[in-house]
């Protein structure tokens, strides 16, 4: 015949099973919390890790001398990057085109680039250069789609600047008004031929780089969500050399680099640009948890 529990067994099992659960749900509460600081210290660090590795990328194909940065909220300040003041907090600079460098036409029978980089001092004159090597045409349609149409030198649009080596600062590039330093390509004769706006001090050399767009990281939505974060985002397809800014231009693309940032601090020192980028996530739900992450690369220009 079985015995039945008695109420003091009873209670000793509820007992033993209350702390049992106490020590369980303790466990599960620490596992929970746990698993979403990691989730957000991973969703902050690729973020940032992301958004750090376009800017350095982009930063790398820049024109010499023309890396500089302004004040978002006075657009018309801006300085050279390696004296900027503290609260100039938009990065800015001209990209030569290394999407048309390294396409080709046919890679299987025409590995011939877009523009070689290449001119032939004896052939060329100082209003047209003769670019062995090159496939204009070809280079013509790969600026006119990435650029929506707005950058082309067939003889319709006379905006893209070819730069030859030089002493480019943001005083003769545009970016104050001043072109000076800059040679516009006004079209293109034969694959190899380019024709060159005239221009009082123009000069030529064995190497050149063409450029369609400057490239700018701007700071946006300070605020928006009532923290102390904002929104960083990658502007380009504008020619300051066409007297026209990332605000000014028609046709500018905007893109979202990160949300969230807390950071964005660039400085250079002797040939190296220094990018520090931070970026907040919170915790789980409590908008007052929250993580952040910070990194930091270097460019050489």
């Amino acid at each position: 015949m079985k015995r039945a529990f008695t109420i003091i067994e009873l209670i000793f099992t509820m007992v033993i099973l209350g702390i049992v659960a106490s020590i369980a749900s303790g466990l599960i509460a620490k596992t929970y919390i746990g698993y979403n600081r990691a989730n957000a210290i991973n969703r902050a660090n690729m973020q940032v890790e992301l958004a750090i590795t376009q800017i350095a990328n982009r930063l790398s194909y820049a024109i010499g001398g023309t890396v500089v940065k302004r004040q978002s909220a006075n657009n018309t300040n801006l300085a050279a990057i390696d004296v900027a003041p503290e609260n100039y907090n938009v990065l800015e600079w001209i990209g030569w085109d290394k999407d048309g460098f390294n396409a080709s036409r046919d890679a299987t029978t025409s590995r011939k680039p877009g523009w070689s980089g290449f001119c032939d001092i004896k052939a060329s004159s100082v209003n047209q250069i003769v670019t062995p090597g090159s496939d204009l045409s070809f280079a013509n349609t790969v600026l006119r789609k990435l650029s929506a149409g707005l950058a082309r030198f067939d003889n319709t649009k006379k905006d893209v600047a070819i730069f030859f080596p030089g002493n480019y600062d943001y005083t003769n590039v545009g970016y104050n008004g001043n072109a000076s330093g800059v040679r516009i390509i006004s079209s293109f004769t034969a694959p190899n031929k380019l024709n060159l706006i005239a221009q009082a001090h123009g000069r030529i050399t064995e190497h050149y780089k063409l450029a369609w767009s400057a490239y700018a990281v701007v700071p946006v939505d300070i605020n928006a969500t009532g923290d102390d974060t904002f929104n960083l985002q990658l502007r380009y397809n504008f020619r300051p050399w066409k007297g026209k800014d990332y605000n000014s231009a028609t046709g500018v693309k905007k893109h979202i680099l990160a949300k969230h940032i807390t950071v964005f601090k660039t400085y250079a020192t002797q040939n190296r640009v220094h990018i520090k980028l931070c970026a907040k996530e919170r915790i789980g739900l409590d908008k007052n948890s929250t993580i952040s992450v910070c990194k930091e690369k270097v460019v050489f220009k």
